[in-house]
């Protein structure tokens, strides 16, 4: 016959679909209980959550069930000892001895037929909450993704420590759009909260820049909200202006330049430029001159009047033209972690 241990150990195992890990505790209890009991501490894998962990009070083969009175004095006798969540496992139970322990509140295992462990649900609940809410996520908010790529682009290492402050960087989103982005961040496992010295709340990347951006690549959306024809611009090197789309690619790239240039502008820096007359706005295909991109924020790097290596790849790469599928080849080339 299996060990009791193990069967509550497989029993556990089978209902949650986990694979759990037991080992012998010594802890410092009176001898009574070492006389009627083998006590096991359990690690119960919870997700992305920290493992739970619970000592089992484990009856001896020639101990039977000593009452709920005793149990309720051993069970107190080991928490205090271990200050741990406490699960008695028990071969034979009775429908009468299990339904004192429910109403008692006894965490206790009897395997192949019920547990009862309160601590455990409360975990499952969260990690299945956390779970779903990163499985909600569809795609990482703009602002989400600009501070992503914005770090990469730094270069801080995986195993750096940083602030949300550091995350936000020069962007100049406000504390609630920080904290979207932080959260959502935080649910797809691409930075991870980290204890340090400091007094504000710490993260790290999951990864080196190569490992996170592949793990988020999947939440990353083409910056470009809308595409506009419009006269030629006269002021090209606006502050907020770029080159974008295929005139950037080719500035970067052996791709030849498009006859009609293309530029890329957020929503506010676009009516700032047709505030001062930079442009007009055509809607006849016959009459536009070049483009404007309207993005979702504006080029993350120095090279301000190109548009970023990352963004512009978001931007192009499902253009079905096999020329810029080509060149988006070589312009992953340029930075390590695109690659």
């Amino acid at each position: 016959m299996p060990n009791l241990q193990d069967e509550a150990k497989a029993y556990i195992e089978s209902v949650l679909g986990v694979t759990a890990r037991l080992e012998l505790a010594h802890p410092s209890v009176p001898f009574n209980i070492r006389d009627n009991y083998k006590t096991y501490e359990l690690s119960i894998p919870m997700g992305h959550l920290s493992a739970l962990t619970m000592m089992l009070l484990v009856t001896r083969d020639d101990v039977d069930y000593p009452g709920i009175v005793k149990l309720q004095k051993h069970v107190e006798l080991v928490r205090k000892a271990t200050n741990q969540v406490i699960a008695f496992v028990c071969r034979s139970l009775t429908i009468q001895d299990r339904r004192s322990l429910i109403t008692h509140q006894i965490n206790f295992i009897q395997p192949g037929f019920q547990m009862f462990i309160p601590e455990m649900a409360l975990d499952l609940r969260e990690s299945f909450r956390q779970r779903r809410e990163r499985s909600e996520v569809i795609a990482l908010l703009p602002a989400a993704q600009a501070m992503l790529l914005s770090c990469l682009y730094a270069g801080i290492p995986d195993k750096t420590y940083f602030t949300t402050n550091a995350l936000l960087g020069d962007l100049g989103y406000s504390r609630v759009t920080l904290s979207k982005a932080v959260e959502q961040l935080t649910s797809l496992e691409v930075i991870i909260p980290v204890k340090s010295q400091l007094h504000w709340r710490t993260y790290a990347f999951s990864g080196s820049p190569s490992e996170v951006f592949r793990k988020a690549k999947q939440y990353l959306r083409s910056p470009v909200k809308k595409r506009v024809g419009i006269t030629r611009n006269t002021i090209p090197m606006a502050p907020g202006v770029c080159l974008a789309g295929e005139t950037a690619l080719a500035k970067c790239t052996m791709l030849a330049e498009p006859e009609q240039a293309v530029w890329g502008m957020t929503k506010k820096v676009f009516d700032d430029m047709l505030a001062l007359d930079a442009f007009e706005v055509v809607e006849s295909v016959d009459a536009i001159k070049e483009w404007v991109e309207i993005w979702a924020y504006p080029s993350l790097t120095e090279r301000r009047y190109i548009a970023d290596a990352a963004s512009l790849l978001l931007s192009l790469e499902d253009n079905p033209d096999e020329r810029i599928q080509i060149a988006l080849d070589e312009l992953k080339e340029q930075v390590e972690w695109l690659a």
